[in-house]
């Protein structure tokens, strides 16, 4: 059996399920509050690089003085709005905090469409609270071709191709677009639109946010070995590969592409947090405790914070 038809054929098998649970209930914010307190603003923005992770492929990320935001999801369900009901796999842990108790965000990055990386109402929320009527409105930066999926109320939209690079905020930050392995559909037909991990930089900081990628070496030339100075912070999924290895690294793959870009740390994101696939929730931990030091891994639980020097 190919790995994509094992794909396909657990997508078809989990789906009526999925469909019949989302269905019996409206949607709705997780129940039981925040399972952590958000940084501590005096640590948080006195530290150059800091990190929290606050579950799936939701991150702030702190480098340079500059708090960065990615692919925010702060919904129950992770999946496309019908009528009252969003239709799609349940969080299965805690909301780790609310929008309206972030820190002030200066740059929200989105890396691809999928529904569980691009969630429109947490979306609309966030122009609410960083768009054009706030005091310091966020610059978000998403891939080709994905400007229109983004609702109304930011101030600033930039689409970043591949290879491409920007000062997304005026402030020395350099944002660089690289190409993973993945695609960037929101629904099955729309595969022209891009998808992207990020190089940051600011202030002698460099932080690599993943998104969505299988083993490639699209990251090699960030590592020391080829000039690039590697990176502060790698941030890598490690979940999701069982049956979509071809689009999700195992946490072996995960720890590699780490290792060749010349990461000193490694913060796991993309697992335990919605049941996208069979492997055991504990699983993509335990497989990357094995290969990589737990000394040098952050934000190994949703929720945890971390922060040089604090």
């Amino acid at each position: 059996m190919s790995v994509r038809y094992s794909s396909v054929r657990s997508v078809v098998k989990q789906w009526p399920r999925v469909i019949a649970e989302s269905l019996r209930s409206r949607t709705e914010m997780c129940a039981g509050g925040a399972c952590c307190i958000l940084p501590d603003d005096r640590v948080w923005h006195g530290s150059p690089l800091g990190a929290c992770w606050l579950g799936h492929a939701t991150c702030l990320l702190r480098v340079g003085g500059l708090t960065i935001l990615t692919d925010p999801h702060f919904e129950s369900r992770a999946g496309v709005r019908v009528g009252p009901y969003t239709v799609g796999r349940r969080r299965i842990n805690e909301l780790p905090t609310s929008i309206d108790a972030l820190p002030p965000v200066d740059v929200i990055l989105l890396s691809h469409a999928h529904f569980d990386h691009w969630d429109r109402p947490t979306l609309t929320r966030l122009a609410k609270r960083f768009g054009v009527s706030s005091e310091r409105p966020a610059t978000v930066i998403v891939p080709a071709r994905t400007r229109r999926l983004v609702p109304r109320g930011f101030q600033s939209v930039i689409e970043l191709p591949w290879g491409e690079a920007i000062d997304g905020s005026g402030a020395g930050l350099k944002v660089s677009a690289i190409r993973p392995r993945h695609w960037g559909a929101r629904w099955f037909i729309d595969r022209r639109r891009g998808y992207n991990s990020y190089l940051i930089e600011a202030g002698g900081r460099r932080v690599l946010f993943g998104g969505d990628t299988a083993h490639t070496d699209a990251f090699d030339h960030i590592g020391p070995g080829n000039g690039g100075g590697g990176v502060d912070l790698a941030v890598l999924g490690i979940g999701t590969y069982r049956h979509w290895e071809h689009a999700h690294a195992t946490p072996e793959q995960a720890a590699d592409m780490a290792a060749r870009m010349g990461a000193r740390l490694l913060m796991p994101i993309h697992h335990s947090t919605f049941k996208l696939d069979d492997e055991p929730v504990d699983e993509p931990m335990e497989r990357l405790l094995k290969v990589w030091d737990a000394g040098r891994v952050v934000c190994a639980r949703a929720g945890e914070v971390w922060a040089e020097g604090g």
